[in-house]
């Protein structure tokens, strides 16, 4: 995809040994050319690292391997403490969210679209997500997962001090939806994840599943086997 580059001077270096691994979704609250021009401004001591445009244009301001000033969290009692995040993971944490997170700004005031994006911001949006997952397994190995516990928004990080960000609207489940159908087969299906091996154990001792392709996407006639062998198991366990 493209993207234009606009160097930030507010960003740290580095990330002090995180990985990012959240991606959380803000609302500018004005124009893309303004905000462009607000989060390279030395004087504002805020970044991001990319901006999506209402028509779709994107700009990167801060290299993913740098740590931007957008969703800085205190480990104080104040609106921006840890404590008060809707994420367990930046609860336990308890450290500055920027170090681990990646923030895109979308152009729009809450007070008009409450989040929602035009179709051209929510397929650039889209690109863009999917783009940063790539670029993060490259620069540092890691898989960020397609799911509303790292692809967030700000009011998810602070949601008593910015509980409007991006928004009721913002498309969440369908960002979410676009990407898994984008995402590739994984290369290794014939085991499952390591979160998953006890339940699947379990169903393949009680006939469930005959324990083939654990990562793999169901049909829907296999979906309705995978049902009728529980109909069953249930009965059976219930004589």
């Amino acid at each position: 995809m493209q993207i234009t580059q606009r160097q930030s001077p507010n960003r740290n270096r580095g990330r002090q040994g995180w990985t990012p691994d959240i991606i959380v979704c803000h609302i500018t609250e004005g124009a893309f050319d303004g905000a462009v021009s607000w989060l390279t401004n030395p004087d504002s001591q805020v970044s991001s690292h990319f901006v999506v445009a209402r028509d779709g244009r994107v700009t990167q301001l801060v290299a993913l391997e740098d740590t931007a000033w957008a969703n800085g969290t205190t480990t104080g009692t104040d609106s921006r403490g840890n404590r008060h995040s809707r994420l367990a993971a930046v609860r336990d944490r308890n450290v500055n969210a920027n170090l681990y997170t990646i923030s895109i700004e979308h152009e729009g005031r809450h007070s008009e679209t409450r989040g929602a994006l035009t179709p051209a911001q929510l397929q650039a949006t889209t690109d863009l997500i999917a783009h940063i997952r790539t670029e993060v397994k490259r620069i540092f190995n890691f898989d960020i997962p397609i799911n509303r516990s790292h692809i967030v928004g700000h009011a998810d990080i602070t949601p008593q001090w910015k509980p409007n960000c991006p928004g009721q609207e913002y498309p969440f489940n369908e960002i979410i939806s676009r990407l898994t159908v984008a995402e590739p087969p994984k290369e290794n299906t014939h085991e499952p994840s390591d979160w998953a091996k006890e339940a699947w154990q379990w169903a393949m001792d009680n006939k469930l599943t005959d324990g083939t392709n654990p990562q793999g996407v169901p049909t829907r006639e296999q979906m309705m086997q995978l049902l009728f062998n529980y109909h069953r198991f249930s009965n059976a366990s219930i004589s």
